[in-house]
């Protein structure tokens, strides 16, 4: 029999090839109908960010690392079979992928130290309380649960997250002002992300040349170039989330943890009118660059994430 869960759920917006901004909501029990935020209008950067130049944030943004010795976030990795395969060595790639975006803006490391593969169906909730009832020995700070998600939530949106309550005794050594010290974090991210996909309208191969069905920010007719192993819009290939063919997974991933211990839920994502003013930066403000350096996340997550951990 499983646990009941309350589950404390975030969803997700993270395709910024829609819309220039995320949005995400939080609920209890059951998951959250996404609303995208409305696009800010253009608005010049108190500072460039050079476009894959190193990056270096804009003052008002910037964050103060925690300076108390820290330990990694050690995460365990299930894959939803049922959804798409993902070898242990592609898991532990994220890993190391995330810890080095993480690190410019706090002294923690996510860190894979499980790997374990779901066939069993059922939800999310159910996967996560699977793999809790037969690790309770030695339980993570959080789970990953690679899967296209609840009603395929996350192949729709990318990603989402939830909390629940570990078992009678557990402490969580990181400890969201959200969540408590007793419960288990948990992101859903779909692994085969292809960020600004082209010319696919929906399905899994390449229908046209050129962007469709709302593809590349809704522009129809942008071009379509062979990048990162898929078909992405041509005017997004110099993007941060471009870098790597895992960089926007691996940000999903950051993004997912992170909004967990956001005490603002959506309203802590990058640019929203109440980031921006936290933040110090001018009504309506977005640089789609900082954005992305930053996770999708506004800059003062990173610093709530660093001082919920309590050994």
């Amino acid at each position: 029999m499983h646990r009941s869960f309350d589950l404390v759920r975030t969803a997700c917006v993270f395709m910024l090839f829609s819309l220039p901004m995320i949005a995400c909501g939080s609920t209890s029990n059951t998951p959250t109908q996404t609303v995208p935020a409305q696009s800010n209008s253009a608005a010049a950067s108190p500072t460039a960010i050079p476009i894959l130049d190193t990056l270096v944030p804009s003052a008002s943004a910037s964050t103060a690392t925690d300076p108390r010795p820290s330990s990694n976030f050690k995460v365990a990795v299930v894959v939803d079979t049922l959804s798409e395969p993902v070898r242990r060595e592609q898991a532990q790639s994220i890993f190391e992928e995330a810890s080095r975006l993480i690190q410019p803006f706090v002294p923690i490391s996510f860190e894979m130290i499980d790997f374990v593969e779901d066939s069993a169906g059922g939800t999310t909730a159910d996967m996560a309380n699977r793999y809790v009832a037969s690790h309770s020995a030695a339980l993570p700070n959080g789970i990953l649960i690679f899967s296209f998600g609840d009603g395929g939530q996350a192949k729709l949106h990318d990603g989402y997250g939830f909390t629940f309550p570990a078992p009678a005794g557990y402490r969580n050594t990181y400890v969201s002002p959200v969540a408590g010290e007793g419960h288990i974090y948990v992101a859903v991210v779909r692994f085969g992300l292809k960020y600004m996909a082209c010319g696919y309208g929906g399905t899994d191969a390449v229908q046209s040349a050129t962007s469709i069905g709302g593809e590349c920010r809704d522009r129809s007719g942008t071009a379509c170039v062979q990048n990162n192993g898929y078909s992405m819009c041509s005017d997004a290939v110099r993007s941060l989330y471009a870098t790597t063919p895992t960089h926007f997974v691996t940000s999903t991933m950051i993004h997912e943890f992170l909004h967990l211990f956001s005490p603002g839920g959506d309203k802590d994502n990058y640019a929203t009118p109440e980031c921006n003013a936290r933040m110090g930066y001018p009504d309506g403000f977005f640089d789609l660059q900082e954005s992305q350096y930053y996770n999708g996340t506004c800059p003062f997550v990173y610093e709530v994430f660093a001082a919920s951990y309590h050994p």
